[in-house]
């Protein structure tokens, strides 16, 4: 009834056409909304009702426009990922298992990560290294964890693996820390971090498609090459780590003055780590290390961040093993 009033004059509007239609405005006000939604009625400053009524055929030939238009950029953008596919096989050409090449697989999710990650644990026969940089996984994550881990200790496999300090402020990651080392892996707690890795054996390697973000998924890259490169970045430092155990059995008073999280900190700081690389290796926002950053200056009673690594080297709390 609208369209039809619409069609017929020029100087309609909803409060006047509401009684002629037989309805209350807000109504009309909904007809009009959905008569623009349908190009029906199209925006006309001019006018004196603000719309001018489009045909039915005009409307359909502009919605089909849309959809073309619509469906021209899907395929733009098929086209660029197709471009952005060439170019990432190229750089990691994906062969047969029998090959002797580099075979990388795409696990575009962290559910396929996972998933990935349980079907080859049955196969590893020698030693999985592992890198986790970053928060604290999950509760429930890390209950898996300790059972896939003591299954594969069981094996006869070496396992070892390096997480930051701050982790171990976490109760049930501390617990996880333990029950690893009672069932024979090796932990070590690092300063700092650069990337979230896994090797299996001496061809198997997952990392991440964006460093930044795990749960974007991972490359499975099947590459001896590929894993003896990344095990000497894990035995760098795996070197330079503190053994979990002798950590928490020998903090010292003074060390206790720091939460983990600040001696975290200091540690990166004096390595010289930027704040942003800081504050996403503890999972927190750069605000919030600002923050945690003045706190520790006023607490420790110093004014700048060089000042504190110097009283903290004095007392012993920067050094590193090297083992």
């Amino acid at each position: 009834m609208l369209y039809w009033t619409a069609s017929k004059r020029q100087d309609w509007d909803a409060t006047a056409v509401g009684p002629e239609v037989g309805a209350e405005p807000w109504r009309v006000e909904q007809a009009v909304c959905r008569l623009a939604d349908l190009g029906l009625l199209v925006p006309a400053p001019g006018a004196p009702s603000g719309y001018a009524v489009s045909r039915p055929e005009q409307a359909l030939t502009r919605l089909l426009a849309l959809e073309e238009q619509i469906l021209e950029e899907s395929r733009n953008r098929l086209a660029g990922s197709r471009d952005m596919i060439r170019v990432l096989m190229r750089n990691f050409p994906v062969r047969s298992q029998a090959d002797k090449g580099a075979h990388v697989e795409l696990l575009l999710s962290g559910g396929e990560v996972n998933s990935f990650i349980e079907e080859r644990m049955d196969g590893i026969e020698r030693r999985q290294l592992a890198m986790h940089p970053g928060g604290a996984p999950p509760q429930n994550l890390a209950d898996e964890m300790i059972l896939r881990d003591a299954e594969v200790i069981s094996r006869g496999v070496e396992v070892r693996a390096l997480y930051p300090h701050h982790i171990a402020n976490t109760d049930y990651v501390r617990d996880y820390l333990a029950e690893a080392v009672h069932h024979g892996a090796g932990i070590r707690l690092a300063p700092y971090l650069p990337i979230r890795m896994i090797l299996m054996d001496e061809h198997l390697a997952v990392l991440p498609i964006d460093p930044k973000d795990s749960s974007r998924g991972a490359f499975a890259i099947q590459s001896s090459e590929m894993v003896r490169c990344l095990t000497e970045i894990f035995e760098f430092h795996w070197h330079s780590a503190s053994p979990f155990q002798e950590r928490c059995e020998n903090e010292s008073a003074d060390r206790l003055s720091l939460t983990s999280q600040e001696q975290a900190i200091v540690r990166m700081l004096a390595m010289g780590a930027k704040d942003e690389a800081i504050a996403r290796q503890l999972s927190i926002s750069p605000r919030t290390l600002s923050r945690t950053i003045s706190a520790m200056l006023d607490r420790i009673g110093v004014q700048s961040r060089f000042q504190v690594a110097v009283q903290l080297a004095k007392a012993g709390l920067l050094d590193t093993r090297d083992d």
